[in-house]
């Protein structure tokens, strides 16, 4: 009897403490992407609060709310204590719902079942929302533009709707316009689509995941209005134009009613990239189409000694972006100086794709007369449409060069043109006709006034110069140095402290043999020594440097974007790097401490 007693005192205690604790869940089984409530209840007065840090196994743990119930019963109060938490689950199939400790009481586990998407119906109707994301195409060479597509699909009005950004490592990401909208059919059901196009360019071969973006929103809740729908909708189609519109933002209306919180995420998406073809041309372009074209300051171009026209040459890529687009060089013959100008680029969306340009403007300046030809200009891609490399190119162009306006040949020239050219002579009179009428008296005391004109404009203009140059003069002296006590401009600390920090970071990438932070280290480097015109790729580095790094460049460049045939050796090249890179800067040092100033304009041939 005793025994029986013990038992069942046991099993009420247990009962009890049980009690102390339930846990429970709104659903057992859901389809992907749906969210599932948590509910906890409490009687123990503990005041202790649920563990929920089990959960972060198979769940996201999204929105969580608190509650508190007081009763009186036969003059002796009880309380309870209630908790909802949201969770998503994070994959499909069945997962378990681990036991909650709450105070000195713990809950039991509870089951729950998550059924792909391919499944979900079923569990009834289609889906309210979508989340999809496709690439096109997926085995892209590197540097090769992707579309990548992210459509959300919803037949349902959603609140505080948010689409994250998509993740991708090693690649460069350029959203393609503004999102797009229009209607679409799917299993007999009508959606509203929001549809955003990104452009991917991976910057290495091998295999690329790409992580899909994330939805968050409140979804409202089944069975409202008392209609006995899974979902709400005298008009589904309506409610979400009437919350979304154009501006994509939800209206004042769509406060009413109980939501759910949902969470989606799109399918990952994986690229094989392919290397560089062997043989391809230098620099990679990967292009859908390039084409080059040119214009002149004056058209036709008319060439004078000693005048100088601009030439500026466009290249137009379609698939690239702005940053990989090459330099470009004008060589121009002897007897006519080159001076470039800074180039311009851009891009611009077309469709599905990014067209982008770079303008190059060149000043020439011609020291002889005759005729001279200016070579052809040329720029090596591959089409990726079909697998092949093909050139772009403008024709070598023969031009005349006129005699100065004087007519007398530049300064420092022989009186004679270069072989191969005559001086031009005036067109010969047809037989018959009368020569032009002599000028007349007044003609002539005009011309010679005007003459005598311009030496005083001459002389006035050189005062006026060279007051300015004793003003600044007087101003640059009244500056004071950082060693009288000034402080030095932070600009060019700032300037001249960059390129130390790069340094160090060359050389770990180096030693670490890891060639892309290397590039990206070099760039930097790069872009802190020449902050006019930071070169924005590894070719257009390389003359810039030249000597025994440029062949280093190189095979760092081909390390990245080609078939390597064995494994960069970064220590190798930091070896010639170091002393290149570390000469350029004491030389500029040397120049800032002499106070030389670069030349104008470099020097063309």
């Amino acid at each position: 009897m005793r025994a029986w007693m013990l038992i069942c005192l046991t099993l009420l205690c247990s009962a009890e403490v049980f009690a102390a604790a339930q846990a429970r869940l709104d659903r057992t089984r859901i389809a992907e992407g749906e969210t599932v409530v948590l509910i906890l209840n409490s009687t123990d007065d503990g005041g202790g609060v649920p563990d929920v840090s089990p959960l972060a196994k198979d769940f996201d743990l999204l929105s969580s709310s608190q509650s508190m119930q007081m009763s009186m019963i036969n003059g002796r109060s009880s309380s309870s204590r209630g908790w909802q938490f949201v969770l998503g689950p994070k994959r499909t199939g069945k997962l378990a719902v681990p036991a909650i400790r709450i105070g000195g009481a713990t809950t039991k586990p509870l089951a729950l079942e998550v059924l792909p998407a391919a499944q979900a119906a079923e569990l009834g109707p289609a889906p309210p929302v979508l989340l999809e994301a496709e690439v096109e195409p997926k085995r892209p060479f590197v540097q090769q533009k992707v579309l990548y597509t992210v459509r959300l699909l919803s037949r349902v009005p959603l609140r505080q709707p948010r689409i994250s950004e998509p993740q991708i490592a090693d690649a460069i990401v350029e959203p393609l316009g503004r999102q797009t909208e229009y209607s679409s059919q799917r299993e007999g059901q009508q959606y509203r689509v929001i549809e955003r196009r990104y452009a991917v360019f991976p910057q290495r071969s091998g295999s690329l995941q790409i992580d899909g973006p994330v939805l968050t929103a409140q979804l409202p809740e089944q069975n409202q209005r008392g209609s006995g729908q899974r979902y709400p909708g005298r008009d589904m189609f309506g409610d979400f134009d009437r919350l979304f519109g154009r501006s994509g933002f939800p209206s004042s209306s769509s406060l009413f009613g109980q939501t759910r919180p949902i969470r989606l995420r799109a399918a990952t998406q994986t690229l094989d990239v392919q290397p560089q073809p062997a043989g391809s041309p230098s620099p990679w372009l990967p292009a859908e189409s390039l084409t080059l074209n040119d214009a002149w300051s004056k058209d036709p171009p008319q060439l004078r000694v000693g005048e100088p026209i601009t030439r500026s040459v466009v290249i137009t890529a379609q698939g690239l972006s702005a940053a990989q687009l090459p330099d470009l060089e004008l060589e121009a013959p002897t007897g006519i100086k080159v001076y470039p100008d800074k180039a311009e680029s851009q891009a611009r969306v077309d469709g599905d794709t990014l067209v982008a340009q770079k303008v190059a403007q060149f000043a020439l300046v011609p020291e002889r007369s005759g005729s001279l030809r200016l070579p052809e200009i040329r720029v090596a891609w591959w089409d990726v449409e079909k697998q092949q490399a093909r050139e772009a190119r403008l024709p070598a162009r023969e031009v005349t060069v006129l005699p100065g306006a004087a007519g007398s040949p530049a300064p420092g020239n022989s009186a004679a043109p270069w072989a191969g050219s005559q001086p031009s002579a005036p067109p010969p009179v047809p037989p018959g006709t009368a020569a032009g009428p002599e000028p007349s008296a007044g003609a002539a005391r005009d011309d010679a006034i005007g003459m005598s004109y311009w030496p005083w404009v001459v002389a006035i203009l050189a005062l006026a110069w060279l007051a300015t140059t004793v003003l600044w003069l007087r101003a640059r002296r009244a500056q004071p140095t950082p060693g009288d006590g000034a402080p030095a401009r932070p600009q060019t600390v700032a300037a001249t402290a960059l390129p130390g920090k790069a340094l160090v970071q060359i050389e770990q990438a180096c030693r670490g043999n890891d060639p892309a932070a290397a590039r990206q280290a070099l760039l930097e480097w790069a872009a802190a020594r020449w902050t006019d015109d930071p070169p924005r790729r590894l070719d257009s580095l390389i003359p810039r440097i030249g000597g025994e790094a440029a062949p280093v460049l190189h095979e760092l460049d081909r390390s990245l974007y080609a078939q390597a045939t064995q494994p960069w050796d970064g220590a190798a090249a930091w070896q010639v790097l170091s002393a290149a890179l570390t000469r350029l800067d004491r030389t500029k040092s040397a120049l800032q401490k002499d106070g030389a100033l670069p030349p104008l304009y470099p020097q063309g041939s």
